[in-house]
């Protein structure tokens, strides 16, 4: 009997210990922070305002540079300018195409080809200058400037922790020709420069 009564004791005392065990663990799950399976809302809103206004940024970009190297066929005396130009034209058409597909994959609006003010502002600047080495000179200075932007525009959001994915890769594939299109407006334009100065030597 005496044996019994110990085996009972133990008994209960092991099924306290399981129901405390089991408390504690009721308790932890009810006070430990839920786990992370998404993004907060306000991350993912920051990074699809962030990536819309880049689409917008980019083709604003690619746009005027399409629209100034359109006069510049029409308005350069320079050969070398006007290959430019061309150059310019079918790159940043075929970026368009590009960032068009990047946008569609992101399930975002395609970006709207209308120029804004501070790029249609642009296109005045070169719009009473003559046909003349001017010209060149002037368009390829507002090439290097409109590249700088556009380079700073692209390796901030390739840098951006936010950035969409599939934005991120467009920036990172766009950003050598941007380079190249660059160093190309700087020797052009010195070259402008120096023919300007010998078509009107003081």
């Amino acid at each position: 009997m005496r044996r019994f009564v110990l085996m009972s004791a133990a008994s209960v005392a092991a099924v306290a210990v399981v129901a405390c065990g089991d408390k504690m663990r009721a308790n932890a799950a009810l006070t430990s922070p839920p786990t992370e399976t998404a993004a907060e809302p306000a991350a993912v809103e920051t990074a699809a305002r962030e990536a819309q206004d880049f689409v917008s940024a980019a083709s604003q970009a690619s746009l005027v540079e399409i629209r100034t190297s359109e006069m510049a066929l029409e308005k350069a005396t320079s050969p070398d300018v006007k290959a430019f130009a061309q150059m310019l034209i079918d790159n940043h058409k075929a970026a368009i195409d590009k960032l068009k597909a990047a946008a569609s994959a992101a399930a975002m609006a395609a970006p709207a080809e209308v120029l804004d003010d501070f790029h249609m502002r642009r296109i005045n600047d070169l719009v009473e200058t003559d046909g003349d080495a001017d010209f060149d000179a002037d368009y390829a200075a507002l090439q290097v400037d409109a590249h700088n932007d556009a380079i700073k525009l692209f390796e901030d959001y390739s840098k951006d922790t936010n950035a969409t994915a599939q934005l991120k890769s467009y920036a990172d594939e766009l950003m050598p020709m941007l380079q190249v299109h660059k160093a190309e407006a700087t020797k052009i334009g010195d070259l402008a420069k120096k023919a300007g100065k010998s078509a009107n030597p003081s």
